[in-house]
Order: C-alpha cells, then sequence, then structure tokens
C-alpha cells in the first residue's frame, strides 16, 4: 500500500465554529476538504550526464540540448508532484531541468535558484506520468538528476456546508484568490504586495505546500485538476507568520511565494497588479454586502466539476461580534476557509472568512476582522519575501580583507515596486575586531555599488554588512558577512559537501536524526529551506519525511586534518539549530589536537535564526598539531521537542600576516638567497602548501612558481 502524505484530518483541521445571530448561538463545524495524497516510490536516475563539447560557433548554433530524458508513471493517478533525491545543474551555464506532463502538455522550468525555491520539488502535474529531461549546452558541466518517490494525488469524496437550502455560488475567475495545495484553501492578494498573501491560520501554510491561481475546472468525477506550472508559486517557509486557528475571531496568516520558475513573475504582477485592500477596520454592523470567493467543495445537485474551483457568492453583513470576529450570510464550504471577507458596499477587505455558520435554516458565517492585532502586528513586519523595500544581491565577496586596506566588495541595491532607494545611503558597515567604520559605496554603474575596506589589524576577523535607505526613511541590510583579515591565505581544508570528505557520523540511541548529506527536504519543521553556499548538499541531522532528531547523541565528526605546519590557522562553517526547547537540546562544537582523544568545547548554541556562519581562531582552543579535528553533537534525550541541526561550507584556512617577502623568504631567515628557492621547490615537489601555495588558492600550480619569482625578485623591505 502506498504511504500516506496528506489525508483528511478530523482532529487537527476541524474547525468548531460558533454563528451569532441575535441572541442565539449555533455550533457547527467546518471541515477542510479531503486531499488524499501519498508518497510513491519510483526510479528515475539520470547518473551523471553532459552535453558533448564542441566549438563556439557550433555552441552558439546548437542551444540547449536534451542530455537525459526520464518518465514518472504512477498508474491511476490523477495529478504527480516530483521529489528530487538529486538535482545538479550548471547554474552558469544556464542548465536546466524540464518537466512537462503528458496529459496536457504543461511544462515546468527549474533551473539551479528556482530548485531551491522549490525545495528540490516542483510543481503539480495533471495526469499519472509526467516527463523529466535535463538540458544543457555544449560544454557545460556534468548534470545529474535521481528521483525514487513523488507526492501523488487519487480521486477523493467531496464535503459540503452551506448557508440555505441552495448552493448559490457561481464560478468566478477573480485572480486575487489562489488555492493552497494539497490543504485545499483560499488565499489572496492584498494591498500590492507583489509576493505576500493572506489565509486562515489553521489553513497553514508550510513550506513545502503550493500556491495555484488561474484553477482549471475538476474533472466529470470530481477530481481536482492542476493549472499549468505558469500559474503556481512555491511558499517561502522563512516568510510564514500564523497564529496556527485559534477559534472564531482569532485565526489568521499571512505567507510569501516566491517568482514563478517559468515566467519570473510575482503572483501580483502575473494578475496585473490586481489585488484586495485592506480597511483599517470592519465596521460593527450594518446593511453592507459581503462576498466571498475562493475554492470551496460542492456536493450535487452542483457539479462536480466545481469541486475546489474558484466560485464567489455574496450576502448580507451580520456585525462584529467578541472585538474581532466578523459574521455575514454569505454561502462557503470547506476549501473557502482562507478566503477576503469583501465589503463590497466599501470596496475593501475587512477581514479572512474562517469557519462555518450557516445552515438551512439561519446562522451565519465567521471570520477574523482585519484589526486583530496580532494579525496587524504580522502584516507591518513582514518576513522573508514578503520583507518589501530594499534587496541587496552580493557580486563579489573578499576571501580576505588587506589589513591596509583596498580591498572590495560590490553588491547590487534594488526596490521594490512602490520604493525609492535613497542612494547616497548606501553603506558599507565595517568592524575589524578593534574598531567600527561606515563607509560610504559608490554607484558604479546601473543598481551596482562598490565599497572599500579601511586597514585593519592584520589576524583578525573582519565582520560586515551593506545598509540603506529607502527615501521614505526606511532602514534595510543585509546579512552579517566575514572575511579574515590578512595578507595572504593558505587553505588546508574547503568541503560544500556535495560528497563525504572523510567525515564520520556516530549515534548513542539515535530513532531519528542521524546526520547525513542531502539536498534539505524543507518540511516546515524547523530544517533548512536550502544548503549554505548554494552548492545544493550540507550535512543535515535526517532528511526523512518529518524526521528531526530523537535520542541521541548524534556526532558528526571531520577527517583528521594536519596544522602541524600552519601559522595561525582559522575554522569557519555554517551551522543551522533549530529547536523548540533551546537551552536543553543544543548543538555543541568541539576541537581536538590529538584526533580525537580529548575534546575542547569551542561553542554551544541553543538555537539560530537561519543559517550562521561561525570562525574560531584554532590557537585560541587547541594546540597546532597533525592531529586536528571538529566534530558536531545535538541531541533530543529524552525526546521531548522538534530538533534539527545542519552544518555546510567547512574551512580551515592559515591567516598568513607578513610583508610581501613572507613567501620569497622560504627559511625565514629574513634574506633572499637561493637557500630560499631550494626551500621552495623542495616543499613544491613534497606538496606542502604552507611553504609553496604563494597565491593561496588551495592548490599547486604554475601559478605558484610565477608568484614566488614574482615575490622573489621583488625583494624584503
Amino acid at each position: 500500500m502506498p504511504r500516506a502524505l496528506h489525508t483528511a484530518v478530523p482532529a487537527l483541521i476541524l474547525c468548531a465554529g460558533t454563528a451569532f445571530a441575535s441572541d442565539e448561538t449555533v455550533t457547527t463545524s467546518a471541515l477542510l476538504p479531503q486531499i488524499d495524497q501519498y508518497r510513491i516510490p519510483v526510479v528515475v536516475e539520470s547518473g551523471l550526464v553532459a552535453a558533448p563539447a564542441v566549438s563556439a560557433l557550433e555552441r552558439a548554433d546548437l542551444g540547449h540540448q536534451v542530455i537525459f530524458a526520464g518518465e514518472v508513471d504512477v498508474p491511476g493517478a490523477s495529478a504527480v508532484r516530483v521529489i528530487f533525491d538529486t538535482a545538479v545543474i550548471d547554474a552558469n551555464a544556464d542548465s536546466y531541468i524540464r518537466i512537462t506532463s503528458q496529459l496536457d502538455g504543461h511544462a515546468q522550468i527549474l533551473r539551479a535558484r528556482n530548485l531551491a525555491e522549490w525545495k528540490y520539488t516542483s510543481a503539480y502535474f495533471n495526469g499519472d506520468v509526467v516527463t523529466v529531461e535535463i538540458l544543457a549546452v555544449p560544454g557545460s558541466q556534468p548534470a545529474e538528476v535521481a528521483i525514487s518517490e513523488v507526492i501523488a494525488e487519487f480521486p477523493q469524496n467531496p464535503d459540503r456546508s452551506i448557508c440555505g437550502t441552495t448552493d448559490d455560488r457561481v464560478l468566478s475567475n477573480d485572480n486575487r484568490s489562489g488555492r493552497i495545495w494539497p490543504i485545499g484553501c483560499t488565499a489572496w492578494l492584498f494591498d500590492g504586495r507583489t509576493n505576500c498573501l493572506n489565509t486562515a491560520g489553521h489553513c497553514g501554510p508550510v513550506g513545502s505546500d503550493v500556491i495555484q491561481f488561474n484553477v482549471p475546472l475538476s474533472s466529470a468525477g470530481g477530481t481536482p485538476q492542476h493549472p499549468g506550472p505558469e500559474d503556481q508559486y512555491a511558499v517561502d517557509p522563512v516568510s510564514i507568520q500564523s497564529n496556527g486557528g485559534l477559534g472564531v475571531g482569532n485565526d489568521w496568516a499571512t505567507f510569501g511565494v516566491f517568482d514563478n520558475a517559468n515566467t519570473g513573475l510575482s503572483p501580483l504582477a502575473a494578475n496585473g497588479g490586481l489585488s484586495y485592500t485592506l480597511a483599517a477596520a470592519a465596521p460593527a454592523g450594518g446593511t453592507n454586502t459581503i462576498r466571498i470567493t475562493g475554492f470551496g467543495s460542492t456536493t450535487s445537485p452542483v457539479s462536480p466539476t466545481w469541486y475546489l474551483v474558484n466560485k464567489t457568492h455574496t450576502g448580507p453583513y451580520a456585525g462584529l461580534f467578541s472585538g474581532t470576529n466578523v459574521t455575514y450570510t454569505t454561502d462557503t464550504t470547506g476549501g473557502n476557509s482562507g478566503s477576503a471577507v469583501e465589503d463590497e458596499t466599501l470596496g475593501l477587505t475587512i477581514g479572512v472568512h474562517t469557519h462555518a455558520g450557516c445552515n438551512s435554516t439561519g446562522g451565519a458565517n465567521n471570520g477574523t476582522a482585519v484589526q486583530h492585532a496580532d494579525w496587524q502586528n504580522a502584516l507591518n513586519n513582514p518576513l522573508g519575501i514578503c520583507d518589501f523595500g530594499l534587496n541587496f544581491d552580493f557580486l563579489s565577496t573578499p576571501d580576505s580583507i588587506d589589513p591596509d586596506g583596498g580591498t572590495t566588495v560590490s553588491v547590487n541595491v534594488t526596490a521594490d515596486d512602490g520604493v525609492l532607494l535613497d542612494g547616497s545611503s548606501v553603506v558599507l558597515n565595517y568592524d575589524n575586531g578593534a574598531s567600527t567604520v561606515q563607509i560610504p559605496m559608490t554607484n558604479t554603474v546601473g543598481d551596482t555599488y562598490v565599497g572599500t575596506f579601511t586597514s585593519g589589524p592584520c589576524g583578525n576577523t573582519g565582520v560586515y554588512f551593506v545598509s540603506a535607505d529607502s527615501q521614505s526613511s526606511e532602514s534595510f541590510q543585509t546579512t552579517t558577512q566575514q572575511a579574515p583579515i590578512a595578507d595572504a591565505l593558505v587553505t588546508f581544508a574547503s568541503y560544500d559537501f556535495e560528497s563525504n570528505p572523510g567525515f564520520t557520523v556516530a549515534d548513542t540511541a539515535v530513532s531519528t536524526g542521524t546526520w547525513e548529506i542531502a539536498i534539505p527536504r524543507a518540511e516546515g519543521r524547523g530544517d533548512p529551506l536550502a544548503d549554505y553556499d548554494g552548492s545544493g548538499r550540507c550535512w543535515v541531522t535526517d532528511n526523512g519525511l518529518s524526521a528531526d532528531v530523537d535520542g541521541g547523541p548524534t556526532v558528526l565528526t571531520t577527517n583528521v586534518i594536519d596544522l602541524s605546519a600552519s601559522a595561525d590557522p582559522v575554522v569557519s562553517y555554517a551551522r543551522w539549530h533549530d529547536t523548540n526547547d533551546p537551552g536543553v537540546d543544543n548543538l555543541t562544537v568541539q576541537f581536538s589536537d590529538n584526533a580525537g582523544a580529548s575534546w575542547t568545547t569551542v561553542e554551544t548554541i541553543t538555537a539560530t535564526t537561519g543559517w550562521v556562519l561561525a570562525s574560531h581562531r584554532v590557537s585560541d582552543h587547541v594546540a597546532l598539531t597533525s592531529q586536528f579535528q571538529v566534530r558536531w553533537s545535538v541531541l533530543d534525550n529524552p525526546n521531548g521537542s522538534v530538533t534539527e541541526s545542519a552544518v555546510d561550507a567547512f574551512k580551515v584556512i592559515d591567516v598568513i600576516c607578513g610583508n610581501a617577502c613572507s613567501f620569497a623568504d622560504c627559511d625565514a631567515s629574513g634574506a633572499l638567497n637561493v637557500d630560499d628557492i631550494d626551500c621552495f621547490v623542495a616543499a613544491y615537489l613534497a606538496g606542502d602548501l604552507a611553504g609553496a601555495d604563494c597565491d593561496a588558492n588551495g592548490s599547486l600550480n604554475v601559478d605558484d612558481i610565477d608568484c614566488f619569482v614574482a615575490a622573489y625578485l621583488a625583494g624584503c623591505p
């Protein structure tokens, strides 16, 4: 039997609704529509594939070629969504993955950025067969896809809850509202925000959900159909703010979606800029007309083709009760949860529909009023893709910062629609460990700004970020970046974890949550949306469905690294640690200078907000030996919380501080002579990075010889 992913959830998403009409109180319930989904095992493996190398002239003529095609077949499914175990494509050469429904020809294009945004899944495709292809230009890097399971949907039965004796809703093409899939609720665009929507708190969403617009009619038997991928949007988990649904008048959520993978458009842009306009507050009462538009379920005599498609109805406003409960006698059913409560008399949206209350003899449906204080606070403090304002995109970040100053960093600064950048406010904020300075950045061309670091103590870590203001004096900034302040660098280790460089994992009483290398699944339970460095994979604590650390500890340990010839090495790594029991279920980082015979604790992390890049000078904690190791340990023991950890972008770099002849003076005698040449040659032939990696790129080649000769000829001061 297939393993169920989402089915009807009568305990979690059964909404007990209370209708208020005069002095009469009627208790009823509104079920969300039942969506039957299963995870189905499949096998699609491309292996490493590449387009053949050709001349530049031939490449221009040939363009993208299909270098792999595979088929996913789930007999009897009404729709399929692909989950990638592996999806490696050459972003620099614009390689991409194309998925096509064999039923209706709808196709989705997924480039490297889109794969991360979609959390290495696809849109939903109608039918039971899809084709998965890799397209690349000749000469691009090899690509690979592997798929071991898909999400499949199978036909289901609808439910019903209506005001009065007949369902009076009519079909709607109002694309201000979209369908949350697979939960089946409604969400809606508001106030001209490009990527942000509102819905009910009990609707979620979670990071793996999809928002669909232009939803087609269901099949003749009532099986929901999906629009093309150009009308489906991936939810940004970072953007979600929700109270989870706390009852009538207290049920709200706001969240955002990424731009469409095919069109590059936000849902607002795709809808021609149309959205609902929020009122300041819902009126206390009156005779206004309320319109509810959304994706409710249906039963006979309504056509099954109308099941979970966009429908609308108007009815009278009943009033505002208990401070934030708006009521109205407008037809809704399961699936309308999350719809905008639109006051057509005012031309404004006064709340979000959340609970049933109507029946054949009376009552009223219920929603949460727009003036709900917590909802307003969330709207005024958006997160993730909803963080409306200035956007920053680093074009270059230095591996190291020159102690004498002069190192540059460049960033693109763009503004969302309706926001104007104050170009004079773009500043590089730099902390060199001894002082902090704000450095005005120069607009070089278009949206690009360049900043130049001032001098700082060699051996310190430079910490910096870019900030800027809008013309309306709102302030925005990038995440904090860092780089060592050094004359030169020697790299002893640099791992992006696309493969295991020799790390080991040891578990103690772990039922789930063991460390593994994977593309983060991002199920919305505290796990990362994507890896830190953009390569695709990182170390995570169990990438299985809804799996976190249970038991433990699970311990991840590096290979042994020889630092005996190093001068002042620094360890850096990106870490992620999310738990709802901070201070108890911690992530502990330790160093060893004797291959694990003993360990020194470097830091204990109770929780982080997203990825954090950490760095530590090795000599502050242990001796510099040939047996250096690092380990990360995490546990949830006794099991009582949701705990997720991840590690990425591991480096061990030696910070070199000295004059221009630091490499040329190989024997450290203070003078340059033939002994230094012999010393360099011996180090080069021995593969000694500390003695021969003159250009500090982590490998030895002719560039290091040229670098040494230049330093030798330059002499010592």
